[in-house]
């Protein structure tokens, strides 16, 4: 196996002369157990080096034409083989865990597609690593880019690069194929030239009723809300869009205002209470509020109304940002994604003399 540059990611990989392509496979090491993905062939040397990693859990199967040498992974490392749900039946060999849309699966939540060449196809997205993982949803061909399949494989051409936007959503960093070269550090990017390509299909635009949400499950009671990624789903590069949905007694985020970051919301739905430097301010569906940049941008919405908010989030992608957190003397730098207190003040010269 070749390690990547993605922490505990390896793979390897066999020529296809007639598709002018590497095939290729995937190990992925986590604490909680290994996992295979699409495997092909492994020789001893490379099996008795997953031993030494402990082994493999987990043989996932991306879809049906991905079976590989899935069975006799499963028998060399007595581990279980799991597939998307809609995929199982089509297999010819046991699965012992159907997969459905958004389970987890050891460090990767599964993506579901539809419209693809099998009705089934999935992907697996790690998101500490900022990878997702495809089977031949996409092919790295030629190399440094990503395409579709031909049309006249898939069952519904329009639908499947409607469906594949999820892999955009999540902005990878790194987008490793089954079929051609993988896309590494510029992920993101490249799936955008991907769909940018696709002009019979508007890939640029999304209802609320086709959005997916999800919660964060390291929020705490009273900031239980759930999200739902727009901007980079539709290709967004310089403003960000999500939206939200505020449960009673919830709140999205504590009082905070941005550095960098100019933030746009609308109340869709729902009459949640803005908290600001202005004091409270009660707010109905279609109120449309600005939050510059600065301490007179600080806020926070809170719903302490029986009907659930929804609110539309527009921001600014700046490359560079700090988030100040007024109750709790705290500032969060970003990218990088530190935390710190920003009191006492220090000096400049603090710790250096």
């Amino acid at each position: 196996m070749q390690q990547t540059s993605i922490d505990g990611i390896a793979m390897w990989s066999a020529w296809q002369p007639e598709r002018g392509v590497f095939f290729n496979s995937y190990f992925i090491a986590d604490p909680g157990g290994n996992l295979l993905v699409d495997p092909l062939p492994l020789d001893e040397r490379d099996a008795t080096e997953i031993d030494g990693l402990g082994g493999v859990a987990w043989v996932v199967v991306t879809n049906r034409d991905h079976q590989r040498a899935a069975a006799e992974a499963v028998e060399r490392f007595s581990a279980k083989l799991a597939a998307g749900a809609r995929e199982s039946s089509l297999l010819n060999v046991r699965v012992d865990r159907a997969l459905e849309p958004n389970d987890t699966l050891g460090p990767a939540r599964i993506i579901a597609f539809d419209g693809l060449k099998t009705a089934g196809e999935i992907a697996l997205h790690l998101r500490d690593r900022r990878t997702v993982i495809v089977g031949d949803a996409l092919w790295g061909a030629p190399a440094g880019s990503l395409r579709m399949m031909p049309d006249d494989t898939l069952l519904d051409p329009r639908r499947a690069a409607l469906s594949l936007r999820a892999l955009r959503a999540v902005r990878p960093k790194h987008v490793l194929v089954g079929d051609g070269m993988p896309i590494f550090e510029r992920g993101f990017e490249t799936l955008n030239a991907c769909f940018e390509a696709r002009l019979d299909s508007p890939v640029n635009v999304v209802n609320f009723d086709e959005l997916q949400y999800f919660p964060d499950p390291t929020d705490p009671p009273g900031y239980a809300c759930t999200a739902a990624e727009v901007g980079f789903l539709l290709g967004a590069t310089v403003l960000g869009y999500q939206t939200a949905y505020v449960p009673t007694g919830e709140s999205i985020c504590p009082l905070h205002w941005h550095a960098g970051d100019e933030e746009l919301f609308i109340v869709w739905q729902g009459t949640p209470t803005l908290l600001s430097p202005r004091g409270e301010t009660p707010l109905r569906p279609g109120d449309i509020v600005c939050f510059p940049t600065g301490p007179i941008g600080a806020h926070k919405l809170i719903n302490r109304a029986t009907e659930t908010t929804i609110v539309l989030m527009i921001a600014n992608d700046a490359p560079v940002d700090a988030c100040f957190y007024p109750d709790s003397q705290k500032v969060l730098v970003s990218p990088q994604r530190v935390m710190v207190r920003s009191e006492p003040r220090l000096d400049y010269y603090d710790g250096e003399t």
